[in-house]
């Protein structure tokens, strides 16, 4: 059935004289190689079995006298769904702070939120700031997608279980298609070159979306190697109290804070975030509120029995540093104009008038060498083994390179194992604001949501702005990644009663959510205002996530219902010998909301309430009444 799915590969190119050819092989294919040649251009492909689907491995090989510049590769599939069948697709974001979730299919006549949004908005958010028309960005998944419908039992998964050579995207403008696009970014095949394509994994199976999705990402983190073998990470981190206005004297009294809580907070790493450096791009050297310098921080954060954590982005710099002052020829430039590609704007971030950050290039040699080089002396001679990288979506920029070769998929790529290659392999890299796939096997962790914040945000203008209701969305969508990609770093926990504006509520449906998806467990509070009560949550949320992710690379962490539209959301996590499982249901409405347990399938035959906040005893009815912004934990016996 699975071998019927793929029906065509068509290459796009452009040939020696510029101009636009496509070659296309169609099916049937096999086990056995199938071929095309035109023109001197050749592509072949083969399907191997994997995992209840098949795998599609194809090459392309210049066999002409001349050049050709490869545009990109496209790979139909069919899902055997009627074109008029109703059905959702699983629209999946472009990088950590990019929504996931389930989408109508055919809902695209108008266009996308994104498309008229600012530059900048798009080039955070999509492999391609401007989509081509027939792959408009309402229709288009990043990196796989899954498509069901009420029509069948089956659902269809179509990913990418590579991205080591280049982008990609997948797009349903209809039930009975997928179309899986390669994105080769114009890069010259020379006479008697070839290149191998990213595999792409198709799989058909009657079972939920969230777990086609984790065994998408099992095959994917075996093919990439990825590192999931990372102990469980619980840290403290500067940025969502102090944000950028953080010190030195702040970081410390902090440090002497923890040290002396250590039995109520038990953590690991303390990470300083952004505020530190003397200007974006020089991560080696401190501003004025950081007098000491990086290794005396370092020193008196391992000094408490911590790991020492520090934030950079390194693909990113400003006008006023001394990485762009010194070396122009390192940045992304503007195929027309000639200048340095704008990635990022923050007024904090410079004291030029210039607010723009910009795109570094990690296909120019000489930059690679930089990265090297900083990350051993943050790591083997500052002291840093928690490595927290940034806006790593600017390597991927468009934009003429050093190395024309280098699709922006291999760009980014190069630039984190150079990076992982200075750090040295027993670092802890965490990546951030970064495209999923190129990242799978040098990164530990992954931030898998946008920012968290002290609002809740139903009213923010977009799910690309800081809010803890959009990130709480993209934990539950990317749980099943947990262990299979990385540590899920789903984004810190905030304890705080003051200084804050969630509610109880709101604080509690953030800390049970972060708990129930079994990822990385960081609190972000001065700790000076932090109370017994807020204690004895962190030391329930650890307990019960290390319990989680103790059985995480056996058994994933689920959505509930990973293409859920409304406002009722939840996780589940099998727990260790099978005998049961945890449960977290959210309302991440503006009203309440009664849940009926008998229709969620539990498998069940009893459950208690997990209550993190305290230790009342809440009884569990056949129907749970759960607040706007609130969240309920349960334990499931079988």
């Amino acid at each position: 059935m699975t071998n019927a799915l793929l029906s065509r590969i068509e290459l796009r190119f452009l040939d020696a004289a510029g101009h636009a050819r496509a070659l296309d092989l169609p099916a049937p294919f096999g086990a056995r190689e199938s071929s095309v040649v035109a023109d001197g251009l050749a592509i072949s492909a083969r399907l191997e079995p994997a995992l209840g689907g098949a795998v599609v491995r194809a090459t392309v090989a210049n066999r002409g006298v001349d050049p050709v510049r490869l545009t990109s590769a496209i790979f139909e599939v069919s899902t055997g769904f009627a074109p008029s069948a109703p059905a959702r697709f699983f629209k999946h974001g472009y990088q950590s702070w990019s929504a996931s979730g389930g989408c109508d299919v055919g809902a695209s006549q108008e266009n996308h939120p994104r498309d008229t949004a600012l530059f900048l908005i798009r080039l955070m958010h999509q492999s391609e700031p401007a989509r081509p028309p027939e792959f408009p960005e309402a229709d288009t998944s990043e990196l796989f997608t899954i498509v069901e419908s009420r029509s069948a039992a089956a659902r269809v998964l179509a990913g990418f279980i590579g991205a080591a050579t280049s982008l990609s995207t997948l797009t349903v403008s209809s039930p009975e298609k997928i179309i899986a696009r390669a994105i080769l970014d114009d890069v010259t095949l020379a006479p008697a070159a070839h290149r191998e394509l990213d595999p792409l994994f198709i799989a058909a199976a009657d079972e939920s979306a969230a777990r086609l999705a984790a065994r998408w990402a099992g095959l994917a983190g075996r093919w990439m190697n990825a590192r999931v073998s990372a102990p469980f990470q619980r840290g403290w981190c500067s940025w969502y109290h102090y944000f950028d206005a953080i010190t030195e004297d702040a970081l410390r009294a902090n440090i002497k804070s923890l040290e002396a809580m250590r039995s109520e907070f038990p953590l690991d790493v303390i990470q300083l975030d952004d505020g530190f450096q003397s200007a974006l791009g020089d991560w080696d050297t401190t501003n004025a509120k950081f007098p000491g310098g990086l290794k005396k921080i370092a020193g008196e954060i391992r000094a408490a029995g911590f790991k020492a954590g520090l934030w950079t982005a390194p693909f990113l710099a400003a006008r006023d540093s001394r990485l762009m002052l010194d070396h122009p020829d390192w940045f992304i430039m503007h195929a027309e104009t000639g200048e340095p590609v704008r990635a990022g704007y923050n007024a904090n971030w410079t004291k030029s008038n210039d607010a723009f950050a910009y795109a570094l290039d990690p296909s120019n040699p000489a930059f690679l060498e930089h990265l090297r080089r900083l990350f051993a002396k943050l790591t083997r001679e500052l002291g840093y083994s928690y490595l927290k990288l940034d806006f790593l979506y600017a390597a991927a920029a468009p934009g003429r390179r050093h190395d024309p070769n280098l699709t922006r998929g291999e760009t980014l790529r190069h630039g984190l194992e150079a990076i992982r290659a200075g750090a040295g392999d027993d670092a802890f890299i965490l990546g951030c604001g970064c495209p999923i796939g190129q990242a799978v096997g040098v990164v530990d962790g992954m931030r898998i949501g946008p920012d968290v914040s002290p609002f809740w945000g139903s009213t923010a203008s977009g799910a690309v702005d800081p809010s803890t209701v959009y990130a709480l969305d993209a934990i539950i969508a990317r749980s099943f990644m947990h262990r299979r990609l990385w540590l899920n770093d789903p984004d810190c926990l905030m304890l705080r009663a003051r200084e804050t504006l969630l509610s109880a509520d709101e604080r509690a449906a953030l800390a049970a959510t972060i708990v129930a998806s079994g990822g990385m467990l960081l609190i972000s509070d001065d700790m000076g205002i932090l109370d017994a009560e807020a204690g004895k949550l962190f030391r329930a949320a650890a307990q019960i996530s290390t319990e989680i992710d103790s059985n995480a690379a056996r058994e994933p962490v689920l959505a509930l219902d990973l293409m859920a539209a409304g406002d009722v959301r939840g996780l589940i996590a099998e727990t260790a010998g099978g005998a049961g499982a945890i449960a977290m249901l959210l309302n991440r409405g503006d009203s309440p909301a009664p849940v009926d347990t008998s229709e969620l399938k539990l498998g069940a035959a009893e459950i208690d309430a997990l209550d993190l906040a305290g230790s009342e005893k809440i009884e569990v009815l056949s129907t749970i009444d759960l607040p706007p912004h609130s969240a309920r934990m349960l334990r499931l016996k079988r």
